[in-house]
């Protein structure tokens, strides 16, 4: 019998499955005005800084919310009124930026691109050509939609020899990549704690280029999303401006705590590549097909296609798995036909057998046969 680690397994792209002790800093009050309190923000935003090299140009500003809060007061904060905007969109996610961003009422133009191939140098200084109006880019770094890894460090190539700034939306990826904001020269980079993090909704994060966030001051339209007077109230008194979720702030403490124990960015990454690894390769041996190709796919969710079964449907899959408390995910508008398996948070190899073993067990109470032929598997690398 494979051991079960979690009472539930929760294999979605974040929310996901967390260590008990960080949901156990949640049990405790905490008044927002203590210096506890004071002391934790400024820890994260210290131990942040110092996994995405910002320490020296960059600073960390959290604000109440999801991460949408986070790139939304970004875009409030940090576009300027003469600015305009490229997305480059080509996931769900990307359509989110874009969606963000239109409906702030900000000059915006989109690179609408196919889920692959990923975008490249030449897709976007034809954008930049085509419209010399842009000054800032945005873009999704991991497409958790798909399972797409875009190429970060060559849209900010592109973006220094042409002299944009550059928004990253690492929401999915911050913490379990490297992401270097001074080699990149990131004008943000926005954040969520339930990803790579393995902490709990609550709290969107903005990794904002100093000097820029010190030319906004008093540039925002929205009082709650101005990421200026956010960060200088944090300066001026170390409290949040209005009431934090402290219980949140607790656990990403803790999850910070344990990311650094676990020894930072490289071995996260690499624990959830292994992972990667024998979740895809197992199911693949049980005939399942993924959307993408290996060399494309960010290893923190896989993505694969719906059986060519009769008896198949989602709901039943889901149905059957959520009764063994397992959680997955259908795929998105940009990738209809498909499930998704997250493979972030508290997960060890174990986990990985176990979540095989229970899919074995749901597939068999549905009736859905993999031994028959499943064409058209994505590469192998």
């Amino acid at each position: 019998m494979v051991e079960r680690r979690h009472d539930l397994y929760l294999l979605t792209p974040g929310p996901l499955t967390v260590a008990p002790e960080v949901k156990a800093q949640m049990l405790q009050d905490r008044s927002p005005n203590a210096a506890l309190h004071s002391k934790l923000t400024a820890e994260i935003g210290h131990y942040l800084l110092e996994i995405c090299n910002g320490t020296e140009t960059h600073v960390c500003v959290p604000l109440q919310g999801s991460a949408t809060y986070a790139i939304e007061a970004g875009l409030h904060t940090l576009m300027p009124d003469d600015g305009k905007l490229l997305i480059i969109q080509n996931g769900f996610y990307g359509l989110r930026l874009r969606q963000l961003a239109e409906g702030i009422r900000l000059p915006t133009t989109t690179l609408e691109l196919p889920m692959l191939p990923l975008p490249t140098r030449a897709d976007v200084e034809k954008a930049l050509a085509d419209d010399p109006a842009i000054t800032h880019i945005l873009l999704c770094h991991a497409e958790t939609g798909t399972g797409i890894l875009n190429p970060i460090e060559e849209v900010a190539a592109v973006a220094r020899e042409h002299g944009r700034k550059l928004f990253i939306d690492a929401v999915a990826s911050f913490g379990g990549f490297p992401i270097d904001v001074a080699a990149l020269d990131a004008e943000a980079v926005f954040v969520s704690p339930n990803k790579c993090l393995e902490s709990v909704p609550g709290i969107g994060i903005v990794i904002a280029k100093k000097a820029s966030l010190e030319a906004a001051e008093g540039r925002s339209a929205s009082v709650v999303l101005d990421l200026y007077a956010q960060w200088r109230f944090f300066e001026q008194t170390g409290w949040w401006r209005t009431t934090p979720p402290t219980h949140v702030v607790a656990a990403l403490a803790k999850a910070c705590e344990r990311h650094r124990a676990e020894g930072g960015v490289v071995p996260r990454h690499n624990r959830y590549r292994h992972n990667w690894r024998r979740l895809v390769d197992g199911l693949r041996r049980r005939g399942f097909r993924t959307l993408l190709p290996d060399d494309v796919a960010a290893p923190i969710i896989a993505t694969f296609h719906d059986p060519d079964d009769p008896n198949y449907s989602f709901q039943a899959l889901y149905d059957a798995l959520e009764k063994r408390n397992i959680v997955i995910f259908p795929g998105r508008l940009t990738a209809t036909g498909t499930f998704r398996i997250g493979i972030i948070g508290d997960l060890v190899e174990s986990d990985i057998d176990l979540v095989l073993h229970t899919m074995d067990e749901a597939l068999a109470e549905i009736g859905v046969d993999m031994a028959g032929p499943q064409v058209g598997e994505a590469a192998s690398s």
